[in-house]
C-alpha cells in the first residue's frame, strides 16, 4: 500500500466512525460486543469451572432477583437499553420479566399518576428521602 492509499483508508474509516457515532450506532455496537465478550467469558468460566471441584455459584435470593428487576426497569425507562442488555446477560435473569404491577406489589408502592412518570426504583429512593426528611423535622420539633 502507498501512503495516498493509506490515508484514504484512514479518512474513510475517520468518517464512517464519525457518522455511526452521531447516529447512535457506535454506542449501540459496542454495548452489543462488550455483551457478547461478557457472555462468552462467563460461558467458558463456566465450563473451566465445571471440571473442578469448586462449587457453583448459589442460586440469588428473592430480595437479588427482585433488586435487579427494580435496576432493569430503571435501565429500560432511562433508555439505557444496552446497557440493560448486558445486565440481562451477566446476571443471567429470566427472559421473561416480572410486570410493572408485580413489582409495585412486591416492593409496596401503588401507581398513580405521579408514580407512573417515574421508575419504580426512583419511586422507592423518593419514598426513602422522604421518610428521612419527614424524621428529620419531627426530630427539630420534638427537640
Amino acid at each position: 500500500m502507498n501512503i495516498k492509499q493509506d490515508t484514504s483508508e484512514k479518512d474513510l474509516l475517520g468518517a464512517i466512525k464519525k457518522l455511526l457515532k452521531k447516529s447512535g450506532h457506535l454506542e449501540k455496537i459496542q454495548a452489543e460486543t462488550r455483551a457478547k465478550v461478557t457472555e462468552i467469558l462467563q460461558e467458558r468460566q463456566e465450563y473451566l469451572d465445571s471440571g473442578t471441584q469448586r462449587p457453583s455459584a448459589p442460586a440469588p435470593t428473592d430480595a437479588v432477583l427482585l433488586t435487579n428487576e427494580l435496576v432493569l426497569e430503571y435501565l429500560q425507562w432511562n433508555g439505557y437499553l444496552y446497557t440493560a442488555s448486558v445486565m440481562v446477560s451477566e446476571a443471567a435473569m429470566p427472559a421473561e420479566r416480572r410486570k410493572r404491577t408485580e413489582l409495585c406489589a412486591e416492593v409496596g408502592v401503588r401507581d398513580d399518576e405521579k408514580s407512573l412518570s417515574l421508575p419504580l426504583l426512583s419511586n422507592i429512593v423518593a419514598a426513602y428521602i422522604e421518610r428521612i426528611k419527614r424524621k428529620i423535622s419531627k426530630s427539630k420539633r420534638d427537640g
